[in-house]
């Protein structure tokens, strides 16, 4: 990018380990995966989850009991664009490895 800026954010610092250790497993930095979050915002002109106020947040304590249900707490809607294709892209490179 030839016009870029610099962008400050303040965060707690256990949610930018957190967060750094996530990113990490995909292979990003938190740096590179932040401008990532907020070009799929832009794109898509609409934020990325549902950002609940904080007097509306309640914990969830619904069971279930299917295993897609279990980890469903887990989920994080913010990673769905870097999600999307994963299984095809991962057949695309194993393929085009296997030719030599």
């Amino acid at each position: 990018m030839a016009n870029e800026v610099t962008v400050e954010i303040k965060l707690d610092a256990e949610l930018k380990a957190e967060a750094e250790k996530l990113y990490q497993r995909i292979g990003l930095t938190l740096e590179e995966a932040i401008p990532y979050l907020v070009k799929y915002n832009v794109e898509q002109d609409t934020k990325p989850f549902d950002i609940p106020d904080e007097d509306d947040a309640e914990p969830v304590t619904e069971t279930r009991t299917s295993a897609y249900g279990a980890l469903a707490k887990y989920a994080n809607p913010a990673m769905h664009p870097f999600e999307d294709g994963a299984w095809e892209r991962a057949a695309v490179e194993r393929y085009v490895r296997s030719l030599g």
